[in-house]
C-alpha cells in the first residue's frame, strides 16, 4: 500500500512539474508580460510602468550649442508633457542621455553602454555618428530615431527619419534657384557646392549631382569639400569665385558656414548662398554679427517648420503651451522645434506598439512598419508618412526656402511657401 501511494505521489508531482514546464514555455515564448497583458522587452519596467529611451547627442563640442542641446530639449519637453498627462497607456517615459560629442567612435561606445537598458533610441544626432551604429541597431533589432536627414538611412529598416533628407533639400533649393534666376533673366545660372567631407556632406553632394541632371539649365561650375576641423576656407571660396558661381550650396555645419561666407565677403565675392538646414542655426548669426546685413540679402536656408509663434498651426500652438509649462526659458529655435516633432513620431510608434500589447523591439518594428501617417499639426512641414520600404521610410519631400530676417521670431522668414520640387518628387531611394 505504501509503495502504491508513493508511486501515485510521484506521478502527481511529475504531472504538476509537466504543467509548470508548459506554462513556463508559453510565458517564455510570449516574452515578459506586464499589467494589462503587455509584452515587454529590454528597457521596459512593467512593475514601475516605465519605458526607458536612449539619447545619444552632442551636449558638448562645436555641434552642441547650435543643434544638440536645443534639439534634445525639444524631446525632453514633449515627453514631460506626455508623462504629465498619463504617459503611454499608463507608462511614463524616461530618457537615458549620453554626450556623443559628435564623435562616431564615442557614439559606438555609448551605444554599447546603454543598448540593454533602453527599448529604442529616441535620438541619435548626426550623420557620421548615426551611420556608425547602424549595424549595431540591426544586431539588436532596435529602432533608432535619427536626428539626421542623411538619405542613406532610409535604406535601413531600424532607422526612423524625421523630415526631408539633405539630398532632397538641395534639389528643392536648386529648383527655387532656377525660378529666381529665370525672374532675373538668367537662363543658365552658374552653380557650385561646398560640402563637409563626411556622410552629411556626401548626401548634399548626391542631391546636387542629381539636381544637375534633373534641371538641365543649371551650369555646374565648381565643387569643393572641407574637413569638419578646418578653420580656413580660402581655397574652397577661391575655387567658387574663380569659376563664377552665382549660386553656391553649403552642406555645412553653422560654424563652417559662417567661416565660408565670411571668407567670401573678405574676398569680395557675393554669390547667393543656399544652405542645408543644419547650417542655418541661429548661432550662424551670432558667429558673424557684422555680416548680418549681407546675410539678409544673400542667404537662403532650405528647411521645414512652422514660423515660431504661428499658432494658426495646431502643432505650434501645442508646442508653445508646453514650452510655457516645461521649458519657460526656451527661446525661439528651429532645432528645438525639430526635436519636439521628432518626439511626436517616437510617441506615435510607442503608442501603436502599446495599443497592440507589444512593447518589445519586434513589436516596435511592426508598429513602425504599419504606422502610416503621423499628424504633426503643421509643426514640421507636411504630415510624416511611414511604411516598410526605403521610399516609404522617407517621411516627407517638401521644403520651404527661408531668408534671414532679425525682425521675426527665430530670425527666419519663409520666402517660398511649402513645396516639393520636380526632382525631389521623383527621386528614388
Amino acid at each position: 500500500m505504501a509503495i502504491l501511494q508513493s508511486r501515485r505521489s510521484r506521478r502527481y508531482v511529475l504531472s504538476v512539474l509537466t504543467v509548470l514546464a508548459l506554462i513556463g514555455a508559453i510565458l517564455s515564448a510570449c516574452g515578459t508580460s506586464g499589467g494589462g497583458g503587455i509584452k515587454a522587452g529590454p528597457g521596459v519596467d512593467t512593475a514601475k510602468k516605465v519605458i526607458n529611451l536612449g539619447i545619444l547627442t552632442p551636449l558638448s563640442g562645436p555641434v552642441a550649442a547650435p543643434i544638440g542641446i536645443p534639439l534634445t530639449k525639444g524631446i525632453e519637453t514633449y515627453f514631460k508633457a506626455v508623462n504629465a498627462t498619463g504617459g503611454i497607456d499608463g507608462y511614463t517615459v524616461n530618457l537615458v542621455e549620453k554626450d556623443s560629442q559628435y564623435n562616431p567612435q564615442l557614439q559606438v561606445q555609448l551605444y554599447n553602454q546603454i543598448h540593454n537598458q533602453v527599448l529604442m533610441l529616441a535620438e541619435s544626432l548626426g550623420s557620421p555618428t548615426t551611420q556608425a551604429i547602424v549595424a549595431l541597431s540591426e544586431r539588436d533589432k532596435m529602432l533608432v530615431s535619427a536626428a539626421s536627414l542623411d538619405s542613406i538611412l532610409a535604406r535601413q529598416q531600424y532607422m526612423v527619419m524625421i523630415g526631408t533628407p539633405y539630398r532632397l533639400q538641395v534639389e528643392n533649393g536648386l529648383e527655387y534657384a532656377t525660378k529666381v534666376a529665370a525672374q532675373l533673366g538668367v537662363t543658365n545660372p552658374k552653380v557650385g557646392i561646398i560640402s563637409q567631407d563626411d556622410a552629411y556632406g556626401q548626401d548634399g553632394l548626391t542631391g546636387y549631382n542629381e539636381a544637375i541632371g534633373c534641371y538641365t539649365n543649371l551650369n555646374n561650375v565648381a565643387q569643393a569639400t572641407y574637413e569638419a576641423t578646418d578653420t580656413s576656407f580660402v581655397a574652397q571660396v577661391t575655387k567658387m569665385k574663380q569659376a563664377g558661381a552665382q549660386f553656391v550650396v553649403l552642406t555645412a555645419i553653422p560654424s563652417a558656414a559662417a567661416g565660408i561666407m565670411g571668407t567670401a565677403a573678405a574676398l569680395g565675392y557675393h554669390p547667393q548662398w543656399i544652405l542645408n538646414s543644419p547650417a542655418g542655426a541661429n548661432v550662424l548669426l551670432a558667429a558673424a554679427p557684422a555680416l548680418l546685413p549681407l546675410f539678409e540679402k544673400s542667404v537662403w536656408v532650405v528647411a521645414q517648420g512652422a514660423t515660431w509663434g504661428d499658432t494658426s498651426q495646431p502643432g505650434m500652438a501645442e508646442m508653445l503651451t508646453n514650452v510655457q509649462k516645461y521649458a519657460p526659458d526656451q527661446k525661439p529655435d528651429g532645432y528645438f522645434e525639430f526635436g519636439y516633432a521628432e518626439a511626436k513620431v517616437t510617441y506615435a510608434i510607442l503608442k501603436k506598439a502599446a495599443d497592440n500589447g507589444d512593447l518589445t523591439r519586434d513589436g516596435l518594428l511592426k508598429a513602425f512598419n504599419s504606422l502610416g501617417s503621423v499628424d504633426l499639426g503643421g509643426l514640421f512641414g507636411a504630415n510624416a508618412h511611414y511604411g516598410s520600404s526605403a521610399n516609404q521610410r522617407v517621411p516627407t519631400r517638401d521644403n520651404s526656402v527661408y531668408g534671414i530676417d532679425p525682425t521675426v521670431p527665430n530670425n527666419f522668414k519663409n520666402l517660398s511657401g511649402d513645396f516639393t520640387g520636380t526632382c525631389a518628387t521623383k527621386s528614388s531611394f
